[in-house]
């Protein structure tokens, strides 16, 4: 129940942070401080560096097996995502896929350095 507790936090940490920040990107853009093309790569760093952090945040308070605790994160973020793709009526594509790629991949880093971080082997 104690881990449960603590992987519910980390989700809501990491999707509020998101939400968030994406807000204050989106208000710049409207108000034209940044253009497009920061935009939609600030879009992805937002994701990915909110992602990474919790992730390491996740890690350390692991006691092991931080690229399991990633996955677990990245599995979880991502069937969110697809949820949510699913209720807007947004395609899938090759852009989605990678997108994962590259969501699982940055978890799984930022929990294994994580945990390498706590210093529990």
């Amino acid at each position: 129940m104690n881990y449960l507790k603590k992987l519910i936090k980390i989700i809501a940490s990491t999707l509020i942070s998101i939400i968030v920040l994406g807000f204050i990107l989106t208000i710049f853009y409207y108000f034209d401080l940044i253009n497009n093309n920061i935009y939609n790569i600030m879009k992805m760093v937002i994701v990915l560096l909110s992602l990474f952090i919790n992730a390491l945040i996740l890690g350390k308070n692991s006691t092991k097996y931080g690229l399991v605790e990633g996955l677990k994160l990245s599995a979880i973020i991502l069937i969110i995502m697809f949820i949510l793709k699913l209720i807007t009526n947004s395609s899938f594509d090759i852009r989605t896929i990678i997108y994962s790629i590259i969501i699982l991949l940055t978890t799984s880093i930022g929990a294994v350095i994580g945990i390498n971080k706590n210093g529990n082997k």
